[in-house]
């Protein structure tokens, strides 16, 4: 009896934990949330956070932010930062929430079909030379079409990242699964990364392209919001690696994204391995001169 007490009451003090971060830090993710609640003695791992996140409404950086103002109340309680944070993820929802063409299709055959002749058209001709006509002609369809499925060539593009940046996260999620040594998680994500951007797959061709590719400032935008949970990843892992005081982790993490997208452009099959180019990376060059 005793025992389940013991365990009740360290299970509400642990979401309570859980519950206070979100409102005093809103605009973290949970894997430095449950890095932070660590430090704090509070262990958890980043899914179980989450989950507790999700039960309470708090799954989002912009539910986190409305739970600090309780319920938008008091804009006051978050920091100028933050209040930017809130804007820009109540202006997303907004443009998330008109009603789209492609509302209805998501998941929709045609439509998967079409990001990948999309990526593949774009990755051949860059974002300004590609034409909907031609995507839709390589798909097979008139051109009226495509906007049952997308509203816009930029929308188009927008979402061929969106779903490079699912794949390409999904990867070196699994990629650094059950390692612990930093380095060693660094290591799997540039493999995988690597293996990614020189494989047969389009759309994370087009999606590593974009990463040293420059379009206009307001598509850039878009596409920069697409990107922050990969960047969020590898600004985690670098942040967990023993490095000389005078590094700039800033700096280490643009250095290293810089090096791995330009390998698309020099990589030949047949010779080095994405896990060989990896490990001469990592463990050649980085661990053996910090």
């Amino acid at each position: 009896m005793l025992s389940s007490v013991l365990m009740t009451n360290t299970a509400r003090s642990t979401k309570n934990a859980a519950l206070a971060l979100a409102k005093e830090r809103p605009e973290i993710g949970r894997v430095r949330a449950a890095r932070e609640l660590r430090s704090r003695g509070v262990h958890l791992s980043p899914s179980a956070l989450h989950a507790i996140w999700k039960r309470h409404g708090l799954a989002s950086r912009y539910d986190r932010l409305r739970f600090k103002t309780d319920g938008g109340q008091s804009a006051k309680a978050l920091s100028n930062s933050e209040q930017a944070l809130l804007r820009r993820a109540t202006i997303s929802r907004r443009v998330a929430a008109r009603p789209s063409a492609n509302r209805d299709s998501s998941g929709h055959p045609r439509r998967n079909e079409l990001i990948e002749v999309a990526a593949s058209v774009f990755s051949a001709k860059g974002y300004d030379r590609a034409s909907l006509r031609e995507i839709c002609s390589a798909a097979g369809i008139l051109p009226g079409s495509m906007y049952y499925h997308f509203r816009s060539k930029e929308e188009l593009f927008v979402t061929v990242h969106a779903e490079g940046f699912r794949q390409l996260n999904e990867v070196i999620d699994e990629a650094m699964e059950g390692k612990s040594d930093p380095w060693r998680r660094l290591e799997a994500a540039v493999a995988a990364h690597i293996a990614c951007l020189v494989g047969s797959n389009k759309v994370l061709a087009v999606t590593g392209t974009s990463l040293f590719y420059t379009v206009g400032p307001a598509l850039q935008r878009k596409l920069n919001r697409e990107r922050a949970s990969y960047e969020e990843r590898f600004r985690e892992m670098i942040v967990r690696l023993r490095l000389p005081p005078d590094v700039d982790r800033t700096l280490f993490r643009l250095n290293i994204l810089g090096a791995l997208n330009w390998t698309r452009i020099w990589y030949r099959p047949g010779k080095k391995t994405p896990a060989q180019i990896a490990d001469h990376l990592v463990n050649r060059i980085l661990r053996r001169h910090l």
